[in-house]
């Protein structure tokens, strides 16, 4: 690989993977893990059993206090609640 085309590359990489390098800062700066499992918490998550941040979203993923499954979307930088999707028995 000659320089030129190093460089190039080298150059390029950060407009390719733009939007997933957004994303991940604005987890790392945004609302901790266990602040987003906090507001979950106060959503109806009784038992946290992943924790995922993605899309610029905190997603919590556990149990209900009566063993249903429900995730809480939190958004990353401001910690409010997206979504509650809970499973219906």
């Amino acid at each position: 690989m000659t320089r030129v085309t190093l460089l190039a590359t080298c150059l390029a990489l950060p407009l390719l993977a733009g939007p997933a390098f957004a994303d991940e800062g604005l987890c790392r700066t945004g609302i901790t893990a266990e602040e987003a499992i906090r507001i979950a918490r106060d959503a109806g998550v009784a038992r946290v059993q992943e924790v995922d941040c993605d899309d610029g979203r905190w997603e919590v993923e556990g149990r209900d206090a009566q063993g249903r499954k429900i995730e809480v979307d939190v958004h990353a930088r401001d910690g409010r609640v997206i979504e509650v999707d809970r499973e219906r028995r």
